[in-house]
């Protein structure tokens, strides 16, 4: 009776791996872990942070247009 049972469960357990689908990830087709994005900061230009401060102390000092550096 035993023996039947651990049979019937041997069974069941290599029926489920067969069918189980594999758990494996597809590769990205955006390739999303790297980037090949420009540099945004030129050499003798101002950095993005310094562009973020400006924009802010504009912005409390009430002006309403501040032109980006090109």
């Amino acid at each position: 009776m035993v023996s039947k049972i651990l049979a019937c469960a041997a069974l069941a357990v290599g029926a489920a791996v067969a069918i189980a689908a594999p758990a494996g990830a597809d590769p990205s087709v955006f390739n999303d872990l790297s980037c090949s994005c420009p540099q945004t900061v030129s050499n003798g230009g101002s950095s993005v942070a310094d562009q973020i401060d400006r924009g802010i102390a504009s912005g409390l000092a009430g002006t309403n247009v501040v032109r980006a550096q090109q």
